[in-house]
C-alpha cells in the first residue's frame, strides 16, 4: 500500500527511516515514553513524521499520531500547554488555569482515541531544537496527568543538527533533567539519508516497483511513463552503483566529503528527473553516464551543505550554500 502525504504526494520509505521505525517499536515495546532522532536538514525527518501520520500498518501499537509544528515557546507552563492544546486541534482559551488546560488535553486527547480506536498518542515534535530546556518538564506534567486517564503518551523529538548559520553546532548535546532522559530520551539515535548504492537501489526500486505515481494510479510513475519499456527486464535501479558514483564525485569536485550520506530530497529529485526527463524520450534505449549526471545537476547534490546556512551569490545572481 502506497502511503501518501498531506499533499497527495507519494512517500518513499528508506531503508534510514525503516530502521527508524524499527527504533520506535523497540522503543514502546520496553515502555519508554519517547525517542530521539536527529538528522541534518533534508534527511527526512518530516517525511518520516508524515508517514507514521498517513500509515499505521508498520505496527502492532494502535495509535493516533499528531505532528506538531513547532516555534519558539519559551519556558512558561501556559503557552506551552496553549501551544500543545493547538497542535490537538483545539481553540485555546485565554486566561484558563493550568489545572483546566492539563484537563482539556486529557479530554481531547481521550476523545481522540475513542473515536479512533487507538490506545496510545503518537505525538511527534519536528524541530524539537527550539524547544526551550524547561519544555521538556512540560511534556512530563502532560504525560503524568495521561497516564491517570489511561492514556499512553509517546512523544517522537525530531532535532535538526546544525540548525543555525553556526559551523558544527551540535543539538545531539543538549541538556535535559534525569527525569526527563529517563522517560523521552534514552534511546537518541541518528536518522540515516542516502548511505551509498545499496540505499539508492531499494530506493529506486520502490520508486519504479512499488510506490502508485498518486493515490488510485495503480501504477508507478517510470511504469507510467514508459510502460513498454517496464515489459522487458530494463529498471533505473540497476544503475545504482552509476548514480552514486557520479554523485560522490560531483560532491568531492564541490569541496565535500565523497563519502558522505545524501539528503533525501536529492535522491528524490534525481529520480523524478531520469523518470520524466530521460527514460520517457521518444527513441530511449539506454540509461548513459551523462543522464545520470546531469540528474545530479538537477538535484542540486553539490550545493547540499548540512554543515551552514550560509549562503554565496554566485556571479548569475544564482545562490549555492
Amino acid at each position: 500500500m502506497t502511503t501518501f502525504n498531506y499533499k497527495g504526494e507519494p512517500i518513499i520509505p528508506t531503508r534510514g527511516m525503516e530502521d527508524a521505525l524499527t527504533k520506535i517499536i523497540s522503543a514502546v515495546e520496553v515502555d519508554y515514553r519517547g525517542i530521539g532522532f536527529h538528522s541534518l536538514t533534508r534527511f527526512g525527518k518530516s517525511t518520516l513524521a508524515q508517514f507514521i501520520c498517513a500509515n499505521t500498518e508498520w505496527t502492532e501499537c494502535k495509535y493516533v499520531a499528531k505532528q506538531a509544528n513547532l516555534r519558539v515557546l519559551g519556558p512558561g507552563e501556559s503557552a506551552f500547554l496553549d501551544w500543545f492544546i493547538s497542535q490537538l486541534g483545539s481553540q485555546v482559551i485565554s486566561h484558563q488555569a493550568a489545572d483546566r488546560k492539563i484537563e482539556r488535553i486529557v479530554n481531547t486527547v481521550d476523545l481522540m482515541l475513542r473515536s479512533a480506536g487507538g490506545g496510545s498518542l503518537f505525538f511527534i515534535a519536528d524541530d524539537a531544537n527550539l524547544l526551550e530546556q524547561a519544555a521538556f518538564q512540560h511534556f512530563i506534567t502532560i504525560d503524568n496527568a495521561l497516564e491517570k486517564k489511561g492514556i499512553s503518551l509517546f512523544v517522537i523529538f525530531l532535532f535538526q543538527d546544525n540548525h543555525t548559520s553556526s559551523r558544527r553546532e551540535e543539538i545531539n548535546r543538549t541538556t535535559v533533567t534525569p527525569q526527563v532522559r529517563g522517560r523521552f530520551l534514552t534511546r537518541y539515535h541518528r536518522l540515516h539519508g542516502i548511505r551509498g548504492a545499496l540505499d539508492v537501489e531499494t530506493f529506486l526500486e520502490r520508486f519504479e516497483d512499488e510506490v502508485e505515481a498518486s493515490a488510485g494510479a495503480g501504477v508507478t510513475l517510470p511504469r507510467s511513463l514508459a510502460p513498454e519499456l517496464y515489459d522487458g527486464e530494463f529498471r533505473l535501479r540497476h544503475f545504482s552503483e552509476q548514480i552514486w558514483n557520479a554523485g560522490c564525485s560531483c560532491r568531492a569536485a564541490a569541496g565535500h566529503s565523497s563519502q558522505d550520506e545524501w539528503p533525501l530530497k536529492a535522491m528524490r529529485l534525481i529520480a523524478y528527473y531520469l523518470a520524466t526527463r530521460v527514460i520517457c524520450k521518444i527513441g530511449f534505449k539506454e540509461v548513459t553516464s551523462s543522464d545520470i549526471e546531469m540528474s545530479v545537476a538537477f538535484s542540486d547534490l553539490a550545493a547540499f551543505d548540512g554543515e551552514s546556512g550560509a549562503l554565496t551569490f554566485t556571479a548569475d545572481g544564482g545562490i549555492n550554500g
